[in-house]
């Protein structure tokens, strides 16, 4: 096995993050032939942060969009950490062939809602527990309700309910993670 050169070493290491943000201290050591040590004091010397800090600054710099441009639907009411409520109107280019609206659609209202009534710069949608309960058809008025129903550290439980007539036609229960 022929060793490299801290200084080759520390360019290819560079290199190989800038092409991959999310290549793990691991992997990189398992890369290079060194140890997992080796790699973070690398890191350190070149002021590299970890995995999960690259993750973060990448996430923040992609955010082009305004956040209130991301949510799916036209917002009514929202008490930043309580609750949240939206009104979409499915469309003709939401349907598929049986004239039904796809559920990602109802999804996208949800998850929006959800990360809305949040109003956190960077969160991940960790799990969705999703029931699509009545099929949708356009030109219904569809209500989103979202409601944050617990917190656990980073984490947030919320609630998102969609109404057709009243009647609840979609629900999920989201568990969104802060990365700040």
């Amino acid at each position: 096995m022929v060793r490299i050169a801290r200084e080759k070493r520390h360019a290819l290491l560079q290199q190989r993050i800038a092409e991959n943000p999310f290549i793990n201290d691991e992997e990189l050591a398992e890369a290079f032939s060194v140890s997992v040590a080796t790699i973070r004091l690398d890191r350190m010397a070149l002021g590299i942060p970890e995995m999960r800090i690259r993750i973060k600054k990448r996430a923040q710099a992609v955010q082009t969009k305004p956040r209130a441009e991301a949510l799916v639907g036209e917002l009514v009411e929202c008490t930043v950490g309580k609750t949240a409520i939206s009104i979409m109107t499915a469309t003709e280019d939401m349907v598929d062939e049986a004239h039904i609206v796809r559920s990602q659609f109802l999804y996208a209202q949800a998850n929006s809602l959800a990360r809305k009534v949040l109003d956190m710069p960077v969160v991940i949608t960790a799990i969705a527990n999703i029931k699509y309960k009545q099929p949708v058809t356009a030109g219904d008025k569809l209500v989103a309700m979202a409601e944050v129903i617990r917190r656990r550290d980073s984490k947030h439980y919320i609630w998102v309910k969609i109404r057709k007539n009243g009647k609840e036609v979609f629900r999920t229960k989201f568990i969104i993670e802060s990365l700040e």
